[in-house]
């Protein structure tokens, strides 16, 4: 391996089997992520998962109780803060109010030491990489929220970080501001070479920036890998209902054959009871062929109507388009194709179902 290749090799955050605990309470559960060398992976999972502590430990900010985290080859075990290389970027600025943008920006710097004529000039500097030129003397106070995170993520690249962690940067921002910062973002990412761990609710953000986006569950890490993996082939049903609106098929299969409601499509795997899921893009109305489902919804969503089927205990959700007319009580035909239908994961599955 080249010079170039190792420098890079050495960028990659690893952290293995990690436990947080706080009082009696496990909050990360002996999580394994590996986010590749250069990588921009989007962290998702629902509120109480574990994901800001997790930032917060690769940062050191939060006891470990065992485990690892590394960067390439160097154990942050014991390693200060400040020493790791990892910018970091909160939900809230936390901005200085009593000190101008620039030196908010460069008190990384202060903090190790450099001196103040070396601080004047690289504040300005990533002020300008932000879109900030000129804002070096303004009071943080006087600007938008948007502009104060801009500051706060030129301040997370003074030190020139090999990580950098942002913690839903933007759930303040308005929302006509955020997609210019999801681009600054990958901008910011991709000309500095950065490993980034990006943590959003919102999963089409995860999947617009994402190279890789990893699902967290109770502590762990559920699911890793490509947008397009996680949202057509999810782990468990908990994933799945997690990454969107998806559609819930039990069957039984017998003799390579999977009986459900009204309806059999071939399958592979073991006999037994199986539950499939599917998209609702994938979902078909034919008319009279298919299964046979009551329309009992239909909302209008600009780009396609959302049509909610029953059949017995079965529901469904179709996406269709908006110009196909959809008569409440209608008996229709429901098509699920079967190379859009992914069959759960056998223990996936049962422990998804299993009470509490």
């Amino acid at each position: 391996m080249g010079a170039g290749g190792a420098q890079i090799a050495s960028r990659m955050l690893a952290c293995r089997e990690l436990v947080v605990v706080r009082g009696d309470i496990p909050v990360l559960r002996g999580l394994d992520l590996e986010v590749r060398a250069g990588s921009l992976t989007t962290l998702v999972g629902p509120s109480g998962a574990g994901k800001t502590t997790l930032l917060r430990a690769v940062l050191g900010l939060e006891p470990v109780r065992s485990g690892t985290i590394s960067i390439g080859e160097r154990n942050l075990d014991g390693v200060s803060t400040h020493r790791r290389g990892i910018g970091m970027v909160f939900q809230e600025p936390r901005l200085f109010p009593n000190l101008s943008v620039a030196d908010n920006v460069a008190f990384p710097l202060r903090v190790a030491g450099v001196s103040r004529a070396s601080r004047l000039q690289r504040g300005p500097l990533l002020l300008e990489d932000v879109g900030l030129a000129g804002f070096s003397e303004r009071r943080t106070d006087s600007l938008s929220g948007g502009e104060q995170q801009r500051v706060a993520l030129a301040r997370a690249l003074c030190g020139e970080p090999e990580i950098l962690l942002l913690d839903e940067p933007l759930a303040s921002v308005d929302p006509n501001l955020r997609a210019d910062l999801r681009r600054l973002v990958k901008e910011l990412h991709f000309g500095r070479g950065l490993t980034t761990l990006y943590v959003t609710h919102d999963l089409q953000e995860a999947a617009e920036l994402g190279d890789d986006i990893a699902l967290m569950l109770d502590g762990r890490i559920e699911q890793h890998g490509p947008a397009r993996e996680l949202f057509a082939r999810p782990s468990s049903e908990r994933a799945a209902r997690f990454l969107g609106a998806v559609n819930v098929v039990p069957v039984r299969v017998v003799a390579g054959t999977a009986h459900g409601e009204g309806f059999s499509f071939d399958a592979t795997g073991p006999d037994g009871d199986a539950v499939f899921v599917i998209r609702p893009e994938h979902v078909r109305l034919t008319g009279d062929d298919g299964l046979r489902a009551q329309v009992e919804e239909a909302v209008y969503m600009g780009t396609h109507v959302r049509v909610r089927l029953r059949r017995t205990n079965l529901v469904l959700t179709a996406h269709v388009p908006a110009q196909r007319p959809i008569a409440l009580g209608a008996e229709v035909g429901v098509d699920l194709p079967k190379e859009h239908l992914w069959r759960l994961p056998e223990t996936s599955s049962r422990s998804s179902r299993s009470p509490g």
